[in-house]
């Protein structure tokens, strides 16, 4: 498959250089409504998330900016990326290898005495230490694959540096001289290799120092959360001494996507990415089966695209090897027994996607967008979920213990016991300062967990384009004739609406059954099949992830469908984030209140004695929690409902009125 990857010269405003300038320019600088920023680019490094409305910006997050890097390069040069058997022997068997060559020659060390779950009869502490050598070329693997990912990235750089070299001497009218484009290159050599550094910061301003002159504050509008990062990012140059810090080069990758889309002509989505397919080759046979309401699930399968075929592959070689690794009886804390829990926590998403999807919606959303948006929850929002989650819990782990420092600095006699019987400690701290605790919760379970999660799987539906919901889009003219290979789509705003609610609810329940496998099988306190099978259950009665997305989809359609200007991400996901906030926060009470209350009759679990949690079950005093959650997810259900009524209302108005228009238009 072939793209047409010939950059468009772009005629821009130019200026004559300064002569008595020593430095070596691009052979045009901006005029005084164009910017040229560090290395001739049209938009600053440090413009990530200031448009609300760009989606390839989340893109450029996810993977670390893999997917992104991989289109631009297809997009720029037509190369194709490696094929995915040959990634994972890199980036995963390899590394995998190591580890278990690392564990199986590991030595036991001991160490003084010290506190720890380890220690052996003596009282001394036992680990396992790999040899140097195993560790070191590890280690140097790691080294190796980061050098190799940055000089690839830095490749890419260097020739869309080129390309914009190139136009703007097309646009002055003079041949281009390799000379002084090597020359050029040169000169901006640091900004190359900063721009793709693990950590690198680029100059905050990132513009040319002639250029200084013409910066003057973005008019661009956005929401509140732009604002709001907007501010962070400025007072986080000031403390960084004007410099932008970047991780895993994220943000020049962002950059370097929006300048091939100007040069490329690929201002609007049309294309799969990892496989590049694009949508015209696939989506007509979709959409005949909408036209003919054909609902055979054999014909909707034969019609998805590459991309999800590949994607349904590997889930099934996956979980053959899942499978064959469970009958071989290598590791007994995962058995045929485990493998039939896991494939029951799959299939209990895999039963509410029927129902919200094929069940009800199964016109208003293709087989083949619903497996793109599964995948998506499943492995892209989960371990960025997990990675905002660490960051923020960082920050807000700060105000406990700044509280918890006051409470030592007042209570001497808890800091004497601190020091001498921590454990003991511990629980005194809890049951003489609960309100510190409960705080506590507070920020765990409305700030990490609830604004981390519901705003990571909302980015999760916002940086999938599914050509099913390419309406949505704001198009030019241009950018509509320049999307042919996208067929118009006929379908009401109301089913519009309906594929949109779809699409959120299959990232939801993509990344709640990640969530599910991670507590299921990481989580628990025991390996036993019936704790698993019992956590499985209760994480399937509260279906709070998908009631949370379907929530979200209410001000999302008010946004793109309804055109409600004044409908922002905050506006969208805060309905959510108090459902889920509280309810977290009233199992996190719970359970920490009847700790407590344990504690002070002398019935807590104590670490030093035997724990055995074959038999766990859920107890009488986890019943008023248990009830008031389900009460909380019925309330949450209930709010969806009458604003979905609503909003059809609204949304088939708007068909109607659009009906009339078009019959006034053929009168």
């Amino acid at each position: 498959m072939a793209v047409e990857t010939t950059a468009v010269a772009i005629p821009v405003p130019i200026s004559e250089p300064d002569e008595d300038s020593d430095e070596i320019l691009s052979p045009v600088t901006s005029a005084a409504n164009q910017r040229v920023h560090r290395g001739g680019f049209t938009t600053s490094i440090c413009q990530i998330f200031r448009d609300p409305s760009r989606r390839s910006d989340c893109c450029a997050v996810a993977c670390c900016g893999v997917l992104a890097s991989d289109r631009n390069r297809y997009l720029l040069t037509g190369e194709l990326p490696p094929p995915l058997w040959k990634r994972l022997m890199m980036y995963l068997i390899i590394p995998a290898l190591f580890l278990g060559v690392m564990n199986y020659f590991a030595v036991e060390v001991k160490i003084a005495a010290a506190d720890g779950n380890n220690q052996n009869d003596n009282g001394e502490t036992v680990i396992k230490v790999a040899p140097l050598p195993l560790r070191l070329a590890f280690y140097g693997y790691l080294v190796f694959l980061g050098i190799r990912g940055r000089i690839h990235k830095r490749k890419t750089r260097k020739e869309i540096m080129m390309k914009l070299y190139r136009e703007r001497a097309s646009a002055r009218g003079e041949a281009v001289d390799p000379n002084q484009m090597a020359q050029y290159l040169h000169q901006h050599r640091l900004d190359i290799l900063r721009a793709h550094s693990s950590y690198s910061c680029c100059y905050a301003q990132d513009l040319p120092q002639d250029d200084i002159s013409q910066i003057d504050d973005d008019t661009n509008e956005g929401d509140f959360c732009t604002h709001l990062w907007d501010c962070l990012s400025k007072t986080f140059w000031s403390a960084c001494c004007g410099c932008w810090c970047q991780c895993c080069s994220v943000c020049a990758i962002a950059q370097e996507e929006r300048e091939i889309e100007r040069l490329t002509g690929n201002f609007e989505p049309k294309m799969d990415y990892i496989t590049f397919q694009m949508y015209s080759e696939y989506y007509p046979a979709i959409q005949r089966l909408k036209e003919n309401q054909i609902g055979s699930f054999i014909q909707h399968a034969k019609a998805i695209s590459t991309l999800s075929v590949k994607l349904l592959k590997n889930l099934a070689a996956v979980l053959i090897i899942l499978g064959l690794f469970a009958l071989s009886n290598i590791d007994k804390n995962f058995t045929f027994a485990n493998m039939i829990v896991l494939l029951l926590t799959m299939c209990q998403a895999l039963f509410l996607e029927y129902l919200i999807h094929w069940r009800w919606n199964r016109f208003d959303l293709s087989l083949d967008s619903v497996i793109k948006f599964f995948a998506c929850g499943f492995l892209l929002t989960t371990p960025m979920a997990m990675v905002f989650e660490l960051l923020v819990s960082i920050f807000t782990g700060l105000f406990s213990m700044v509280a918890m420092l006051f409470v030592f600095i007042e209570d001497s006699d808890l800091l004497d016991k601190l020091q001498t019987d921590p454990k003991h400690a511990m629980k005194d701290l809890a049951v003489e300062y609960q309100g510190l605790f409960i705080f506590s919760l507070f920020l765990n379970a409305f700030v990490i967990a609830a604004l981390c999660e519901e705003m990571i799987k909302y980015f999760g539906y916002w940086m999938v384009v599914t050509p099913d919901l390419l309406p949505q889009e704001n198009r030019s003219g241009d950018a509509a004739d320049n999307n042919r290979g996208n067929e118009e789509n006929a379908k009401s705003v109301r089913s519009t609406g309906a594929g949109i609610t779809v699409a959120m609810c299959s990232v939801a329940l993509g990344f709640a059954c990640c969530e599910n496998l991670l507590y299921v099988f990481g989580y628990t306190p025991s390996q036993s099949l019936g704790v698993e099978i019992e956590t499985l259950i209760a994480r399937s009665i509260f279906p709070v992830h998908p009631l949370c997305a379907a929530i979200q989809s209410i001000g999302v359609c008010k946004r793109d469908l309804e055109r409600q200007c004044n409908v922002g991400i905050g506006r969208i996901i805060a309905p959510a984030i108090l459902l889920h906030g509280t309810f977290d926060f009233v199992l996190m009470a719970a359970a920490f209140l009847q700790q407590v209350r344990k504690i002070k009759e002398g019935n807590d679990d104590d670490s030093d004695l035997p724990k055995d949690d074959s038999n766990a079950v859920m107890t009488a005093d986890d019943i008023p929690a248990m009830v008031f959650s389900v009460g909380l997810v019925i309330i949450g259900y209930i709010y969806y409902v009458l604003q979905s009524r609503a909003q059809n209302k609204r949304l088939t108005a708007m068909d109607r009125a659009s009906a009339v228009d078009e019959n006034s238009t053929l009168v």
